[in-house]
């Protein structure tokens, strides 16, 4: 019983870790040209600092999802030891 629940526990952790991973890594967009800002003073550098701004969130997304991937691979390599910990136990 106590092995179903932490089972069933760390299945529950790694399919969050895994749905998260796949939200951020999806994560992408397209910075707007100086033309959306207008014919203001500054628009140019208004469309570089929004590019700027998008490359390092889409970064900050591929590193998060990254993260999350292998905090699923870890999660399922203690599932896997626990399972493979248990099997050896019964077989004594």
């Amino acid at each position: 019983m106590v092995l179903k629940f932490h089972r069933g526990a760390l299945e529950t952790c790694a399919a969050a870790a895994r749905s998260a991973s796949g939200a951020f890594g999806g994560l992408a967009g397209q910075a707007p040209d100086s033309a959306a800002f207008g014919d203001v003073s500054g628009s140019a550098a208004m469309a570089t600092a929004a590019d700027d701004l998008l490359r390092v969130a889409e970064q900050a997304a591929k590193t998060q999802g990254r993260r999350l991937e292998a905090v699923e691979r870890a999660l399922d390599a203690v599932e896997r030891t626990i399972v493979a910990t248990d099997d050896a136990a019964v077989q004594r």
